[in-house]
């Protein structure tokens, strides 16, 4: 038996003491390692059962505990492994370092156990491996997300050496964890190493103060937002900011109120108006509100000698010449000046900066241009506080084309544009408003943009698929926006005792695949339930697994089904046309349910018409031998692709399910044609076999008619006295004066059919793919990539409509049917030009072969149609647009062709 070389390890074990267990070496570990190699599905399950019969009567089996924990790597990788915990703490104890780093690693290989990282941190540090140390230190903070010390001292570990970047980074996490903890200690300290670090990050500071007076203490962010004052004090914008900040959070502290009117005073200590306006505003009365009050002063002080002012209901930019408490003398431009009543001013003019984009427009536009192209960030600031801190792609562009940037200069600017404002913090997408952004004062995070995009997406598998997408970009998954994800899921999943439905076994697997897999601990399901309690809820569990919309949950369910349902081959079975991938088939290969595969083989074709896209997986990637012992031949096989291709053809004529069903057809047609699978057939069968795959073929008036041609041709090749169905052999007649129909050669029909295909299988999948490209880049409507696209698109559409039908009515001439008496279709005249005393000698031919300068004419141009049915020593005279021809036919011949 496989498993007898683990048994015997198994029954030599016994009962070890610490010293012993202190030195034991690991090759007893390797060998049943090597052996569980060779074990299949039921294999193992029979060697768990010896060592849980060993654990029984030795719950210290040191052998069977190791055995069980190789058992549990195969049959669940992804979950805490106890039986191998367990082991790794008996070793830790006895400070068995190498059998504490083996089994460490032994885990680590399938997932990121926190409990497995500290001991192997405190192995490498025990056996003076520093470097190692701190690198799993590093991979411990990742997976532990409780632990601040460690994350404190990585950062000052990083700090010593002069990494700044790694410092911040641990520094900055630090502090996350201790706003999310609610440690009031910890966010002083580490505000405190930060600042000096980082205080250039102004932005930072702010957004960080305001989630501790949201999550922490209010007074402690006030007292944070004063530290920062301090060290902003010279810089008068900023310190202005983080004055605003303050009364956001307290707008009753009348100290930074004062600083604030101090601010003021200091920033606008040339206005002549600043006395009136700090009057007017009341900013210093503590009974006026501060948020009022601010805005009052701001936009008043606005109001100054030398201002740009914006008149919208006459869209015209003017510049401040005079202000009195009475009245505003306005120059719109050089030769127009109006005199207003101040309060009248005050309601139609919006007082503008000099970097509004309007001002820079009309003062020094050929600068501008040069400073969007240098500097688009730049750029897009300025054009985002001109319009109220948001603003579209759309009115960007109506702002800056054609005044400012050419159409070509835009589409660059668009480009890196789109990059910005997607990477950069200070900008956020407005939701439910296309291609619209705003400029923020604090930095939003990727996490929190990742959260906007979640709370708007309606559907419930969308917002599956926008976690999952936060965990793979290597999001915080401590932060508070994924931790709102958590709960969303969380909701769904409460409601489990109403019924279990694909939503709330969806919230189960996703979170328990996030903690489990991903091992992220804050993906904490709070409801005391696990999948079998779920499962055995559900009535009908195929329809359950269907309705799920996501691939890997899909997956997910299976690989629990496979863990509490000894059913599970059938489950997989039936479950398998809902998820049409590698993965079942396999599992049920390498677990000892082969024949529940066979069947499954066997069942695509003998039922296709119930699923046929299970016997097109089947088709592409089952083997030859899977066939063989399914009983299926190459002949039915081949006979159900054409069935599916008619079954395919004839629900896109009747509108059913058009789009899957043209993606069936093509791949069919791929098979059969492209992959030359059906010709391979022919040339490999008989003829009863030819006759059969023809009869199909030429009776299904959905399949193109050139295969139809193509398919004739090879059989007539491999068998030339085949006698078809429908043929009717066409022969040029002495008297038939004009041939019917659409007269070709073999050659010509080929390659018009390998013109036909490169067009639908090469040249219109690669313009769809650069019309795709150029959707991307938006604004269809003046996007010229997309309009040549789409032109080209069209073009090709068109040529391939041509070819189609006139391959449908080609009749192929071979030239044993040409009769050389007469000039016809396939013969070669050689002629005597009575009127220039010269020989010609033309080939007669269709529109395909057609070439007039090398003498080729298609039998249907008037030249063409004047020499056909004339016989040697006929003499023709005629005209053809005015210019005469008079010829005496000399010779008729077969052509070369």
């Amino acid at each position: 038996m496989r498993t007898n070389a683990i048994t015997k390890i198994l029954a030599n074990d016994k009962e070890y003491t610490k010293s012993a267990l202190a030195s034991l070496d690991l090759e007893s570990f390797k060998a049943i390692d090597k052996a569980m190699e060779k074990l299949d599905y039921e294999d193992l399950g029979e060697l768990a059962d010896k060592a849980n019969e060993i654990i029984e009567a030795h719950s210290e089996s040191v052998m069977a505990r190791y055995t069980l924990g190789a058992i549990a790597f195969v049959r669940r990788p992804h979950e805490d492994n106890i039986f191998m915990q367990n082991l790794l703490i008996s070793f830790y104890d006895v400070q068995n370092w190498p059998a504490v780093e083996f089994l460490c690693q032994r885990i680590l290989a399938y997932n990121e156990n926190r409990y497995a990282l500290r001991m192997l941190a405190d192995c490498y540090e025990e056996t003076g491996r520093e470097d190692e140390k701190w690198s799993v230190l590093e991979r411990l903070v990742k997976v532990d997300f409780d632990e601040k010390k460690l994350t404190r001292l990585l950062g000052d570990h990083f700090n010593e050496l002069g990494d700044r970047e790694k410092a911040l980074l641990y520094y900055r996490r630090t502090l996350t964890r201790a706003i999310s903890s609610h440690d009031g200690d910890t966010v002083k300290a580490m505000w405190a190493v930060l600042l000096p670090l980082q205080g250039e990050d102004y932005g930072y500071f702010l957004g960080i103060a305001e989630k501790v007076a949201t999550s922490v203490d209010k007074a402690l962010a006030l007292c944070l937002l004063t530290e920062l004052y301090s060290h902003y004090s010279n810089d008068t914008s900023k310190a202005i900011l983080i004055l605003k900040k303050a009364l956001e959070i307290d707008p009753h502290s009348s100290q930074a109120r004062e600083a604030l009117v101090k601010s003021y005073k200091a920033k606008y200590a040339k206005s002549s108006r600043l006395a009136e306006c700090l009057k007017k505003s009341r900013l210093s009365d503590p009974n006026e509100d501060i948020a009022k009050a601010i805005a009052f002063f701001e936009t008043d002080i606005a109001f100054d000698v030398g201002s740009f002012v914006y008149q919208r209901s006459t869209d015209r930019l003017g510049l401040i010449q005079s202000i009195d408490d009475r009245q505003v003398v306005v120059a719109f431009n050089k030769a127009s000046k109006v005199s207003m009543a101040f309060d009248m001013a005050f309601k139609a003019l919006t007082p503008l900066p000099k970097n509004n984009i309007r001002v820079l427009k009309t003062a020094v536009p050929a600068k501008l241009a040069a400073k969007i192209k240098a500097d688009p960030r730049w750029a897009l600031v300025t054009i985002l506080e001109s319009h109220n801190d948001k603003c579209s792609l759309k009115e960007m562009k109506e702002e800056l084309v054609p005044s400012v940037l050419s159409q070509k200069d835009w589409e660059s600017f668009r480009t890196a544009a789109r990059r910005i404002l997607q990477e950069d913090p200070y900008f956020s997408a407005v939701l439910d408003e296309n291609d619209t952004y705003m400029l923020r004062s604090t930095p939003i995070t990727q996490e929190e943009k990742q959260l906007a995009v979640f709370d708007s997406e309606k559907d419930f598998y969308g917002k599956v698929k926008i976690m999952r997408d936060f965990v793979s970009k290597g999001l915080d998954v401590e932060s508070e926006a994924f931790s709102e994800m958590v709960v969303y899921f969380n909701t769904c999943l409460a409601k489990q005792a109403e019924g279990v439905s694909d939503r709330i076994m969806s919230s189960y697997l996703l979170l328990d695949q996030l903690r489990s897999h991903e091992h992220i601990a804050t993906a904490v399901i709070e409801t005391n339930v696990t999948f079998a309690d779920l499962y055995k809820k559900v009535d009908d569990k195929i329809r359950l697994f269907d309705r799920i919309g996501n691939g890997d949950l899909k997956r997910a369910f299976l690989e629990n089904v496979m863990a509490c349902d000894r059913s599970w081959s059938e489950v997989f079975r039936k479950c398998f046309p809902y998820y049409t991938y590698a993965w079942i088939p396999t599992c049920l290969k390498n677990n000892g349910k082969s024949s529940v595969y066979i069947g499954m083989v066997a069942d695509s074709v003998h039922s296709w018409r119930e699923n046929v896209d299970v016997f097109l997986w089947f088709y592409k990637n089952a083997d030859q031998n899977d066939w063989v012992k399914a009983g299926i031949s190459r002949e039915e096989l081949l006979l159900t692709l054409l069935l599916v291709l008619d079954y395919s053809a004839s629900n896109i004529e009747l509108r059913k399910d058009v789009s899957e069903n043209r993606k069936r057809n093509e791949l069919v047609t791929g098979y059969l044609f492209s992959d030359r699978k059906l010709f391979e057939a022919i040339d490999k069968g008989d003829r009863d076999l030819a006759s059969k795959i023809y009869s199909i073929v030429a009776n299904d008036r959905n399949i193109d008619p050139g295969h139809v041609i193509e398919v004739k041709h090879f059989i007539s090749e491999k068998y030339p006295d085949f006698t078809f169905f429908d043929d009717n052999p066409v022969q040029i007649r002495e008297d038939e004066l004009i041939p019917m129909g659409f007269l070709c050669t073999k050659k010509a029909l080929d390659e018009k059919i390998r013109e036909k295909e490169h067009i639908e299988h090469v040249e219109l999948q690669a313009v769809a793919s650069e019309i795709a490209d150029a959707r991307a880049l938006g604004d269809l409507r003046e996007n010229a990539e997309y309009q040549y696209g789409k032109d080209k698109q069209k073009n090709l559409n068109a040529r391939l409509r041509t070819l189609s039908d006139e391959i449908e009515k080609a009749q192929v001439i071979t030239p044993e049917s040409v009769n050389p008496s007469r000039v016809s279709f396939g013969t070669t005249v050689t002629l005597h030009d009575r009127i220039q005393n010269r020989e010609l000698q033309y080939t007669i031919l269709g529109q395909w072969e057609s070439d007039p300068d090398h003498g080729i004419l298609n039998f249907k141009t008037p030249l063409g149609m004047k020499l056909l049915n004339r016989s040697v020593g006929d003499e023709l005279d005629f005209e053809i647009n005015g210019t005469p021809y008079s010829y005496t036919v000399k010779d008729i011949k077969v052509a070369d062709f």
